[in-house]
Order: structure tokens, then C-alpha cells, then sequence
């Protein structure tokens, strides 16, 4: 049955008069927006209608395509989910989204990004699913029911943290039930127009690490005494700031950095994040 309502979708004809319809919608919204009465509703719609039309974008890939040919929406369309699966048996629940980037005006960065995405998701996938029926294999070795064993969760999806003419920035996550040991973040910085992959140096300059160093101090300072509570007493942040520190941009174009559970603090703080100040 999933098979077939597949085969419909992939055959389903996008109507060769979307465009003009987005665009007369788009015209019609605008043209609302600049009125006084009834602001409020018309706010409120224009909200609704972007979250459904953020969802279609980055959710089907016909739709996703279509919206490039729309002059004024071809801009953004720069990330959308290219294939998506699901597997389910007694040992393990795998629910996996694989984003791919496209409408860059660079095809060699397209293959080399979506490339190294599927790469490494399926290579993810793989070790989980060992991982499953090792912990499996151990379970009933030492005594356990079969019906007692409950499967492994493994889930891979992404976040779009910023998509404009200029810059894409998101996060590739997996995770597991089996232990937080095997969570796994991949982040993507890359600008558009060159095809390079953003580095902290590039927004902060050649003194980034003292300027990052300095800033995630300063947030650490005032942060709350559970967290502070929590901190590793001698770790030197300047000596984690490098070019592989992970970081992503969000909707501000401010650089947020990210730490991993266990690198400056114990377990139970988390995954840390300091958004900085771009200078």
C-alpha cells in the first residue's frame, strides 16, 4: 500500500499553472498587508500560509522544484528532503530524513555536498543498525525474552538554522535509544556564492580564537549556577576554538557554538550553545 500512494506522488503532475497562482497569491497578500482594516486576520493568514508553504518546500521534492521556477520564491529553495525511509523489526526502528541542497547555480558544490550527506547518513545508519543487533544478541544471551526486548530507536533528520541568497547553514542529527554516547551532529556552513565551507575565521578574522574564547567566557560568566555547577575546572576554551569547532548560523546571521556533552562540563548539562557577536 506505502508502495503505491509512492508510485502516485512520484507520477502526480505538478500543475503547469502553480507558478502563476503563487505569484497572483503572493501579489494579492502584499497588496492586503498595506491595508489598515483587518490587519490582524490578514497577518495571521499570511503566517499559516508560510508555515504550510515552509513544510511543502522542505518536504517535497516536486514542490520544492516548482518553487524554483517562481521568480520571486527561487531564492530560498535551497534545501528540501530528497528521500526518506522508514524500517521497523523486533531488533531496531529506523526513520531516516537525507536532505540534499540544491538551486545554488553550483553543481559541482550540489554533488560534493549531497554526496557527502548520503555518504555519511548511510555510513550513520549502518553502524546503528550493528550496533542494534549486537545490543540484541546481548540481551537474550543474558537471559532475556524476546518479547521483552524493546527495539533500538534509531532516527536521522536535519535543521535549517539559516537559508538565504548568500549562506545555508544546517544540521544533520542522529540519535539512538541505545545510549546518548551514540548521538551524532554534522554541521553545514557554506557560502553560496564561492561554494566554500565557512569557518569561524571567516566572520571573526585572524584573532577569531582569542575574540570566540573571549565571548563564550563572558556567556559562561553569566550563566546559571546549575550549568556554572557543572563545568570542567581545567578546560581551556581557546584550545577548543579552531577550524573544527562546531557551530551553526541562525536567523540573526549570528554565529552560535556548539559544544558536545562532556567536552567543558559533565553529562547532565548537555549539548552547550553560546551565540556570539559577529563583528
Amino acid at each position: 500500500m506505502k508502495n503505491d500512494l509512492k508510485l502516485i506522488h512520484d507520477n502526480t503532475p505538478i500543475p503547469t499553472d502553480l507558478n502563476k497562482t503563487v505569484e497572483e497569491a503572493i501579489k494579492i497578500g502584499l497588496a492586503k498587508k498595506r491595508g489598515h482594516k483587518g490587519v490582524y486576520k490578514v497577518i495571521t493568514s499570511v503566517v499559516a500560509c508560510f508555515l504550510v508553504f515552509v513544510t511543502l518546500i522542505n518536504t517535497s521534492y516536486a514542490f520544492a522544484q516548482t518553487m524554483t521556477n517562481v521568480p520571486i520564491l527561487n531564492k530560498i529553495c535551497k534545501v528540501f528532503t530528497f528521500r526518506e525511509y522508514e524500517e521497523h523489526d523486533d531488533k531496531k526502528i529506523v526513520n531516516v530524513k537525507i536532505p540534499n541542497i540544491s538551486n545554488t547555480n553550483n553543481s559541482e558544490l550540489e554533488k560534493r555536498v549531497n554526496y557527502e550527506i548520503s555518504k555519511i547518513i548511510n555510513e550513520e545508519v549502518e553502524e546503528s543498525k550493528i550496533r542494534a543487533l549486537e545490543y540484541y544478541d546481548a540481551f537474550i544471551a543474558t537471559g532475556g525474552k524476546k518479547e521483552d526486548f524493546s527495539p533500538i530507536e534509531i532516527t536521522v533528520d536535519y535543521d535549517i538554522k539559516r537559508l538565504d541568497e548568500n549562506i545555508v547553514s544546517f544540521v544533520i542529527n542522529k540519535y539512538e535509544t541505545l545510549a546518548s554516547a551514540y548521538q551524532q551532529f554534522y554541521y553545514y556552513n557554506i557560502d553560496l556564492e564561492s561554494g566554500r565551507d565557512l569557518m569561524l575565521k571567516d566572520f571573526f578574522g585572524t584573532n577569531y580564537k582569542n575574540i570566540v574564547a573571549r565571548q563564550v567566557k563572558e556567556k559562561l560568566e553569566n550563566a546559571d549556577e546549575s550549568v556554572k555547577q557543572l563545568l570542567f575546572d581545567d578546560v581551556n576554551i581557546e584550545d577548543l576554538i579552531n577550524d573544527n569547532t562546531n557551530f551553526y548560523i541562525n536567523e540573526n546571521k549570528n554565529i552560535v557554538i556548539v559544544f558536545d556533552k562532556y567536552t567543558i562540563a559533565a553529562g547532565a548539562a548537555g549539548r552547550l550553545e553560546f551565540e556570539l557577536e559577529n563583528n
